[in-house]
C-alpha cells in the first residue's frame, strides 16, 4: 500500500523541517498594530477566524499586553490587543489582509 503522498519522509530532517514551516507560515501576512508598532503575522482562514503569531512575547514589545500580564494575566491566556485588532480589522478593510470567502 503506498503512503500518504503529502506526509514527508520521517527520516530526513530537512523534509520534516521544511513540511513544518510551511504549515506554520503559509498564507500569514505580516501586520503591525498603529499603537505600539508591534509586528505579528496574521492569517484569515474565514471573516470569523484569525491566526495571529507573534515573534517576540507580546508583553516584551506590547503596553496593552505588558500591562494585563502585570496584572496577573497568564500572557498565553490573553485573547488579542484591542489596538491589535483594530489593526487587523483595518488591514482587512485596506485589502492588506484577504480573507478566503469573503
Amino acid at each position: 500500500m503506498r503512503g500518504w503522498a503529502k506526509a514527508p519522509d520521517h527520516h530526513d530532517p530537512a523534509a520534516v523541517a521544511a513540511n513544518t514551516r510551511e504549515f506554520i507560515e503559509h498564507g500569514l501576512t505580516p501586520v503591525r498594530c498603529h499603537s505600539c508598532l508591534t509586528e505579528v503575522r496574521v492569517r484569515k482562514a474565514s471573516a470569523a477566524q484569525t491566526s495571529v503569531q507573534y515573534s517576540a512575547d507580546p508583553a516584551d514589545t506590547c503596553p496593552e499586553f505588558a500591562a494585563l500580564v502585570a496584572a496577573g494575566a497568564v500572557g498565553a491566556r490573553i485573547d488579542t490587543c484591542p489596538k491589535l485588532r483594530d489593526s487587523i480589522e483595518n488591514a482587512v478593510a485596506t485589502g492588506l489582509l484577504a480573507v478566503p470567502d469573503a
